[in-house]
């Protein structure tokens, strides 16, 4: 019984308090990446371009009542070398509170 308890926790998520140095919006206005920790490679006419790390908005895989279920999952563009491009307008410091996948 507390094995399947513990497999029902694992698969729902885990809620996380989440301090953010960067905060990107979709057209809505809705969260959909927030960075931690970040380094500047670039910077030009308003946008900067960084490597960082932090949370990101994703669908699961299937279907929850109609809606696609969306969690956060973690990235790190240090590990993979990547780099993202991100208006200094979207530098605000905050916290928030998200489900962690």
């Amino acid at each position: 019984m507390i094995t399947l308890f513990e497999k029902f926790v694992n698969e729902k998520g885990k809620f996380k308090t989440v301090d953010y140095k960067i905060i990107i919006n979709d057209l809505k206005d809705n969260p959909t990446t927030l960075i931690t920790d970040f380094e500047i490679v670039k910077t030009e006419s308003g946008k900067s371009e960084i490597k960082a790390k932090g949370y990101t908005k994703t669908d699961l895989d299937g279907w929850n009542g109609g809606k696609k279920k969306q969690v956060w999952c973690d990235f790190d563009d240090f590990k993979d070398d990547k780099t993202r491009k991100v208006s200094n307008k979207q530098f605000q410091n905050g916290t928030k509170r998200i489900k962690v996948h």
